[in-house]
């Protein structure tokens, strides 16, 4: 029987209807079958469903959108109120000992340097939206937030490209594409004309470090990406299907200037 991963969500603490189908070894079209009727049923008592069970979906292995419950305590235990010998018994202790576990870890305000944890996601956030990270990065980011702590992360969306904009770096793309200048002298274009910006960030030596990253205007043709030398950077990746509409744009614009 597999643990249970329960995290919070709004205020909530909650697991996944899919993670529950696992643990109690059961088709989880077969248990949203289950959850379904019980939600009818608090319906006609006048319940509050999101006490017990709330409506939610996830993209498949296709990409396609498929439902699932984020189940409470309470929806686990309407869940094990339903089972009977020893795969209900080890459910419960289960479940119980995971939902107390995030309670206990939440209760005790983990901090770092008195900045609770909450605020420590918030700050997470906050550097996204400067950085212009994408999606992928900011997903890896609190992937490696959430490990130092040893919480799990089977809660993180699972981020893929779709592959209908393939991301490259100006590196390669240039070579791809024989473009007659080096990355050097693009990103000096690309700062010309506002599309790319330098920042900085301490380094361990107490000087700032210089890195690069897409402007604003400049996420129109590509994504800002965690660098894979330090997380505490981005990089530019560029969309390769636009990539010579901006090579064009920025050459002509150094040379009308």
């Amino acid at each position: 029987m597999e643990n249970l991963t329960v995290f919070e969500q709004n205020g909530k603490l909650l697991t996944d209807s899919r993670d529950v189908a696992m643990m109690v070894d059961k088709p989880h079209a077969d248990l949203m079958k289950n959850i379904r009727s019980y939600c009818k049923h608090l319906n006609e008592g006048d319940f509050s469903l999101v006490e017990y069970f709330i409506e939610y979906s996830y993209k498949d292995g296709k990409g396609e959108e498929r439902p699932c419950y984020l189940c409470t305590k309470k929806g686990c235990d309407m869940i094990a109120n339903k089972m009977t010998g020893k795969k209900g018994v080890i459910f419960t202790a289960k479940y119980t000992a995971a939902f107390e576990k995030m309670q206990d870890f939440i209760s005790k305000g983990s901090t770092y340097s008195g900045i609770s944890l909450k605020e420590q996601v918030e700050s997470l956030e906050v550097v996204a939206g400067m950085l212009h990270m994408n999606e992928a990065s900011k997903i890896l980011m609190l992937e490696g937030f959430y490990k130092s702590y040893n919480i799990p992360t089977a809660f993180l969306p699972k981020y893929e490209n779709n592959g209908s904009r393939q991301l490259r770096s100006a590196t390669s793309l240039l070579e791809i594409n024989k473009c007659a200048i080096s990355a050097v002298r693009f990103n000096r274009y690309m700062m010309d004309a506002g599309y790319l910006e330098e920042r900085q960030r301490p380094s361990s030596s107490g000087k700032p470090k210089t890195f690069k990253a897409l402007t604003e205007a400049g996420l129109k043709y590509g994504e800002n990406a965690v660098s894979p030398h330090n997380q505490r950077e981005v990089q530019p990746l560029y969309y390769e299907d636009s990539f010579m509409e901006l090579f064009n744009f920025v050459v002509a614009l150094s040379i009308a200037s």
